[in-house]
């Protein structure tokens, strides 16, 4: 089928899914992968770093150890009364050595702060044991780890852990390397635990590993003593978790070589990406869903208003004076425009017949009304598009920074709005939130060409947006407002618009602080308005009369607007309306 030939309906739908329903996918595709990808290597990233800073925090308090085991094993003083020659046969000179040497030097290096227990093994024979820290070698200390390795070591510190705590030992010598003894400081593995248990093992499980890989301490408690990939570990994982392993070594000279381990599983890392993945999806699926159906609704309500306008205009035959080419189109524009030439052409006949006689017979007051409506519009149209255009036109001349075209892009974007409403407010009466609209767009109007001059304050109640009210009433009251109040003020200039219910009514108020009203102009309007269908030659009052004559003509007498003015306090409008109007056919409505 040839595509001239193919309905309007079926032309956009076609139209929508090439131009907007694919690309819409396309675009939405990439930026799912894009922000999945940037997602986990933020996450991986996150990871890293909450590793390294284990990492540093773990070096920090190891490094407190082995500072503190090399102060001992260093002291002179702990050296000299530890040395094998000295003799304490006498007991008074032990009680002396600890009372005034031996127990100062265990209080001097704030070792309660950051241990556990401390103890010091001596090869003196003659010395008593004391403090429950001083302990003489025998059999029993020979056979301890830490004892037996801070020996073998040389003048180098060892670690380990014996049952839940771990040790940091070295041996004390003098400088010819001779054995005075060995310095063990034991402190918990909760100390090392307390560094790692806020993070949970399910989301990134950390462990430190000593030098054959051995867990020393971990937040996932049960891995404590076991090998980190041994068989017991292996038992207790899924077989389709995986991990992301990050390691960190414990650098320096006096600290151990063991490792941190840390493992995040997979799945945790991807998780926040699958969550905007299936979020994304959800949301694009209900974005195109609700575009298919607005798109359908919107071309269903154009073709009938179309297929309307068809049969309304071959039964009417009437409207303008000019035909439409035909290029022989076979859609519902197509008809239309064959009808409306059709109409056309008996308009032109009929012409002199009827509309000129009807026009003769119209009542004095019907024409005056309408030729105050065309003056109404005449009067904002031709004068406030000159003035914004010519106002784009040298925004756009002088324009230098993106902020000035994004400016002239605004306005030109406000004025087709306003053009867009005037050309299809087809009815008399609409909704208060389409004229609120309106007198927004003229206002970022005005505010683009006269620099932000103009300031505007709104107190609307929302409920009250979708009262019906006749149409261009609130636009001409806020134009005047800035042509003859704050146009003429020195500095800046606010306009306030506030909508309130009174009781049965509604009160619009619009007010400015411009140069407001002198009091002799003032009254002349106020009398002006008591007469309904006086026309005024001062601007200010040709708009004020013809949006009292509609409110009045359309709610009765007792509906209007009133004018309070002083000169130099500005000027208040107030449109006095009722809550709820019956129609013709007698139905109220909001």
């Amino acid at each position: 089928m040839k595509w001239k030939n193919l309905s309007l309906r079926t032309k956009l739908i076609i139209v929508y899914f090439f131009s907007v329903f694919i690309p819409l996918l396309l675009i939405a595709q990439v930026i799912l992968n894009v922000s999945e990808n940037q997602i986990i290597r933020q996450t991986t990233e996150l990871t890293q770093e909450a590793a390294e800073q284990m990492g540093n925090n773990v070096q920090d308090l190891l490094q407190q150890y082995a500072d503190l085991a090399t102060r001992y094993s260093m002291d002179e003083t702990l050296h000299y009364y530890l040395n094998p020659l000295n003799d304490y046969s006498e007991m008074l000179d032990s009680i002396d050595a600890y009372q005034y040497y031996l127990k100062p030097i265990t209080n001097d290096f704030g070792l309660q702060n950051v241990a556990t227990s401390l103890n010091i093994y001596f090869v003196n024979e003659t010395l008593l044991p004391g403090l429950g820290i001083y302990e003489r070698i025998d059999d029993k200390v020979q056979a301890m780890p830490e004892y037996a390795r801070a020996v073998d070591a040389g003048s180098g510190i060892v670690w380990g852990k014996t049952g839940h705590d771990l040790y940091v030992s070295k041996s004390i010598r003098n400088l010819n390397g001779n054995l005075f003894g060995v310095v063990t400081i034991r402190f918990e593995e909760e100390r090392l635990y307390s560094l790692m248990k806020e993070s949970d093992p399910r989301e990134r499980r950390t462990s430190i590993l000593d030098e054959t890989g051995r867990v020393v301490s971990s937040n996932e408690r049960s891995l404590i003593d076991q090998l980190l990939f041994g068989p017991q570990e292996q038992e207790g994982l899924g077989e389709e978790e995986v991990f992301k392993i990050i390691t960190t070594t414990i650098d320096g000279k006096t600290l151990p070589d063991w490792r941190i381990v840390t493992e995040a599983p997979i799945d945790s890392l991807l998780r926040e990406a699958k969550q905007v993945r299936t979020t994304s999806l959800i949301v694009t699926g209900l974005t195109l869903l609700f575009s298919c159906c607005l798109i359908i609704l919107f071309l269903g309500r154009i073709m009938d208003r179309i297929r309307k306008l068809l049969r309304t205009m071959t039964q009417v035959k009437q409207g303008k004076f000019v035909t439409v080419e035909d290029k022989g189109d076979a859609d519902e524009i197509g008809q239309l425009t064959k009808n409306f030439n059709q109409m056309v052409e008996g308009l032109e006949r009929s012409i002199e017949e009827n509309y000129v006689i009807r026009l003769s017979l119209q009542d004095t007051q019907i024409k005056k009304r309408d030729a105050e409506l065309y003056a109404l519009h005449s009067q904002i149209n031709p004068h406030f598009l000159f003035n914004t255009l010519e106002s784009i036109r040298m925004k756009l001349i002088t324009a230098s920074t993106p902020d000035q075209n994004r400016e002239a892009a605004g306005m030109v974007r406000n004025l087709s709005k306003i053009l867009r409403k005037s050309l299809n407010w087809h009815n008399d009466v609409i909704q208060l939130q389409e004229e609120m609209d309106f007198v927004q767009s003229y206002i970022d109007i005005q505010k683009a060409r006269f620099h932000d001059k103009i300031t505007e304050e709104l107190d609307i109640d929302e409920s009250l947006l979708s009262l019906e009210v006749p149409k261009l009433i609130v636009q001409p009251i806020v134009e005047n407002a800035i042509k003859h109040g704050i146009e003429n003020k020195k500095g800046k200039g606010v306009i306030s618009i506030s909508v309130r219910e009174e009781g049965e009514a509604v009160r619009i108020r619009i007010r400015d602080d411009g140069v407001g009203i002198e009091a002799a102009k003032l009254d002349r309007i106020r009398q002006s308005l008591a007469q309904t269908g006086k026309n005024l030659k001062e601007g200010r009052a040709i708009g004020l009369q013809n949006v009292n004559d509609r409110i009045e003509l359309h709610y009765g007498q007792g509906y209007g607007l009133t004018v309070d003015s002083a000169v130099g306090a500005g000027t208040t409008i107030t449109l006095h309306i009722p809550r709820y109007h019956e129609q013709t056919e007698g139905k109220p409505h909001v």
